[in-house]
């Protein structure tokens, strides 16, 4: 499956195990660790981009892949792929949504709140596993919306 935006600027190309995400010039490769739900290029797309400071990436994988996911619960919600970069520090969760105003929904509801509640504090994977200042999101339109 490829996932292209409606601006023109990313192309991810998805297979079972492996992800390909095209910007610009630029192409990084990612192994995934995590899959869920059907993806079609049609909706609203998060690449939350996570940098994972070096030796922490099997806790990182550990305590993000045994979580309580409320995801799948949640109205609009498509699906969810974990990826590791073939090289570098950073991590991609990709999900897709309906549209923006279903990611938003999430975004302020009591399951997101649920799912975030440790961050930022002392047993929150953002405080040695994970470097906040370094991690970022992208979000965009799929072309066929």
């Amino acid at each position: 499956m490829i996932l292209k935006d409606a601006e023109g600027n990313y192309e991810i190309i998805l297979e079972d195990e492996k992800t390909a995400v095209q910007h610009g010039s630029e192409e990084t490769h990612y192994t995934v660790i995590e899959s869920s739900g059907e993806v079609e290029n049609r909706g609203y797309c998060v690449l939350n981009n996570i940098y994972v400071n070096e030796g922490m990436e099997s806790p990182f994988e550990a305590r993000f892949l045994n979580r309580q996911s409320n995801l799948s619960s949640v109205d609009g919600f498509k699906a969810i792929r974990v990826m590791k970069a073939a090289s570098g520090p950073y991590y991609v969760i990709l999900t897709l949504w309906e549209d923006e105003e279903a990611f938003h929904g999430w975004q302020e509801s009591k399951q997101y709140g649920d799912t975030h509640r440790k961050r930022g504090t002392q047993s929150g994977l953002d405080r040695e596993v994970v470097d906040r200042e370094q991690s970022f999101n992208v979000r965009f339109h799929l072309e066929n919306e």
